[in-house]
């Protein structure tokens, strides 16, 4: 019977050409939008992702999301290291400012201040120069993709000199991140530094950065800062969920990638199903052959899901092997909005299952003629 489907199925190399291809668009559709918008809520966060060090972020009450971080006193910093559980903390300071070229270009830029002697938070991987360069005078560390938007067309060197909130500041090396939410470039620099750039006179602190000791979990440390300090207290897990949760409640990115997935999803269903119930017409006369001769209609219902099952699984492959070449060619580059991007497993599996699913659904709801055939048109003409 399966020698049967598959000579039925490849008979007409058109239809099964155009089964294959829909899929496959569905399949590339479905799992490339899937995996930018997942990649996207993995940059919402990328901060929190960067500063690994610290499991526990301290903040103001009022504050639901990364870039809502509100300045604190420095005396909350002392606060939380007398929690009993802390085993350290540290300041660590955000803010947006102006930053101008020699020739007098300007850009805003995400200033992150880092901790002066611990340098929690600082960048992860570096191209050019080390983080203990931040501690000559005036450094300042800048991602190679800010580096390429605020200098176009200039090789990447350290050294150059820029101005960022009327406070001198010297390139002292070029990191890499994945792309993150803002689209800002990112410089890190000392805390203290970075709030004489910013011009902050009063509680330069957006943040506080704890590490629970071994002794105790840090969501039980989290809640005993919360009732010291008074401060809301998140482990970088729930800060994260935070972040994204917000995002998605507020911003739309889940409405605007959900209608492409969508579409996706109804191209699919659109074209398979089109395509199954053109080849069970045209096919008819086969299928009340099989019938004719004793064949059972869950015989040729099996035949069917067999035909269904392997042109999904030929366009899944072909789909998501193109998906995965896009992202295997676009997010190893240094710069970039898709710089970084990549597909979850969850996504790649997920995709499968689904693209198998919906195909044979749409199939089997297609060829409803085939299973209600008159074997007698055999006989017919």
């Amino acid at each position: 019977m399966i020698f049967v489907a598959f000579k039925i199925l490849l008979h007409d190399r058109a239809k099964y050409v155009a089964l294959v291809l829909g899929i496959s668009f569905a399949t590339l559709l479905i799992s490339q939008q899937s995996a930018i918008f997942h990649s996207l809520m993995h940059a919402s966060t990328r901060e929190i992702l960067e500063a690994n060090q610290a499991d526990i972020w301290v903040m103001k009450s009022s504050v639901e999301t990364l870039d809502q971080g509100y300045p604190i006193a420095e005396l909350t910093v002392n606060r939380v290291r007398s929690v009993p559980g802390v085993e350290w903390a540290v300041p660590y300071y955000l803010s947006a400012s102006q930053l101008r070229t020699e020739d007098g270009r300007m850009k805003m830029v995400q200033l992150v201040g880092i901790d002066d002697l611990s340098m929690v938070g600082a960048p992860q991987q570096m191209l050019f120069g080390k983080v203990e360069d931040l501690q000559q005078p005036d450094a300042i560390i800048m991602d190679i993709a800010g580096y390429t938007n605020v200098f176009p067309g200039a090789p990447p060197s350290v050294g150059t000199v820029v101005e960022i909130g009327q406070r001198r500041a010297v390139i002292v090396g070029l990191c890499y991140i994945g792309t993150s939410w803002s689209g800002l470039p990112r410089v890190y620099t000392r805390r203290s530094l970075g709030v004489e750039m910013a011009r902050e006179t009063l509680n330069p602190v957006t943040y506080v950065l704890a590490r629970s000791s071994f002794e105790k979990s840090a969501e039980d440390v989290a809640k005993q800062i919360t009732q010291s300090t008074g401060m809301k207290a998140r482990t970088r897990a729930d800060f994260m969920d935070d972040t994204r949760t917000w995002i998605l409640k507020y911003s739309g990115i889940a409405e605007n990638f959900g209608i492409t997935i969508m579409m996706g999803v109804i191209i699919g269903v659109a074209i398979v199903g089109q395509t199954f119930y053109m080849f069970s017409v045209e096919n008819l006369k086969q299928f009340a052959t099989l019938k004719a001769i004793g064949i059972s209609n869950w015989s040729i219902l099996q035949m069917i899901m067999i035909q269904a099952l392997f042109v999904s699984v030929i366009g899944f492959c072909l789909g998501i092997g193109t998906a995965n070449l896009f992202f295997a060619m676009s997010s190893t580059q240094l710069t970039g909005g898709l710089r970084g991007m990549f597909m979850h497993p969850f996504i790649f599996l997920g995709s499968g299952v689904f693209i198998v699913v919906v195909t044979m659904l749409a199939c089997v709801i297609s060829v409803r003629k085939v299973l209600t055939v008159d074997p007698a048109i055999v006989f017919r003409g």
